[in-house]
């Protein structure tokens, strides 16, 4: 069982500063040393979205590699049993998140 306080307050930082037009990559490379190699766990969501509609692990690949994060939405047909669910999304947040911070 991983860090779900460590998910729930990145959460609630990425999507509050990604709203406020505040988040660059050196921002979030800053907010998310504190959460480095630790086993921050998505039990934590509360499944906030951004004004826009993002998650949390969406704003953070839009914001690391924006063209990866392009190439994982564009043309994206939702399954009706789970419409949120973009594997190519989720595998480029876990790439990026084991890379830049190593979260297990």
């Amino acid at each position: 069982m991983g860090w779900n306080a460590g998910y729930t307050i990145m959460e609630q930082q990425v999507i509050s500063l990604y709203d406020m037009g505040l988040l660059n990559k050196d921002v979030l490379n800053a907010l998310m040393q504190p959460f480095c190699d630790t086993d921050i766990d998505h039990g934590g969501s509360y499944g906030l979205k951004s004004k826009d509609g993002k998650s949390a692990d969406n704003i953070i690949c839009f914001i690391m590699e924006p063209e990866k994060y392009r190439e994982a939405t564009e043309g994206f047909v939702p399954d009706l049993e789970d419409p949120e669910w973009n594997e190519k999304l989720y595998n480029l947040c876990y790439e990026i998140t084991r890379r830049e911070w190593k979260f297990w």
